[in-house]
């Protein structure tokens, strides 16, 4: 089974692409979609060299068997009513992946992808204003596809879709069913996929917030994706994701 990278299959099952560029190296494809800025345009690389997720960390990229990409989008609504990307990216993904697979992955709040107890996708949305005073969503996906070995301080933490045997896909047939089910997703009820494959919900989970450390149970999410946490002295605290990072759930 070839594992090149296909721009013309993953074309053809998401005609409301347009186009996709693949380089054989790059420093992030986050930065190749902000410099080149062409709308509803896929970037992909077969090897990245600057990866990073939320806050700024380092995401690791290894020389082959995984997949790094980002979608340059121009919103033409307002910031109110555009989707939650990241959820709505998080469930495409795991709807890919059931479709494809027989393999059962969970999403950790809020933007991260699991098999069992470890991490092999990673998700960051990005929103900003061009130049030219443009909207701008670019959302950057990186998947461990078939990656064997990962360093040590992260072997207890990492795994791939395909860990430990061949893939029953290739990458082209995965991000094209991701891109599509993005699609479909986009003016569905993806709230309801992610929620559904979400295990921190009813976890003890762990999180610092403005200096000061909290303990409690995951109880619900939000319509905008909030995590909603009982705490143990009695209070209730709603978390944004873009401000805190679970330390533990257990």
């Amino acid at each position: 089974m070839s594992d090149e990278l296909e721009k013309n299959s993953i074309l053809l099952k998401n005609p409301w692409l347009s186009d996709v560029k693949i380089f054989a190296e790059s420093e992030s494809t986050q930065k190749d979609a902000k410099l080149d800025n062409q709308e509803n345009c896929l970037y992909m690389t077969e090897r990245q060299l600057a990866t990073y997720g939320r806050f700024g960390r380092q995401y690791f990229a290894a020389e082959d068997g995984g997949i790094y990409m980002s979608l340059m989008l121009h919103p033409s609504v307002s910031t109110d009513r555009l989707p939650n990307y990241t959820l709505l990216t998080g469930a495409a993904v795991v709807s890919a992946i059931e479709k494809l697979t027989d393999k059962k992955p969970q999403i950790k709040w809020v933007n991260d992808i699991y098999l069992g107890q470890k991490k092999f996708v990673g998700i960051l949305a990005e929103a900003s204003v061009n130049a030219d005073k443009i909207p701008q969503i670019i959302i950057g996906v990186g998947i461990n596809f078939s990656i064997h070995d990962f360093p040590e301080e992260l072997s207890e933490k990492a795994t791939s879709l395909f860990a430990n045997e061949q893939p029953t896909v290739t990458r082209s047939e995965l991000v094209a069913e991701i891109w599509s089910e993005f699609h479909r997703l986009s003016d569905g009820n993806f709230f309801d996929i992610y929620k559904a494959h979400s295990f921190i919900l009813g976890k003890q989970v762990e999180f610092t917030q403005s200096g000061k450390d909290y303990i409690g149970i995951a109880t619900d999410l939000t319509a905008a994706g909030e995590l909603i946490v009982d705490l143990f002295n009695g209070q209730q605290k709603v978390l944004s994701s873009g401000e805190i990072s679970l330390k533990k759930w257990t």
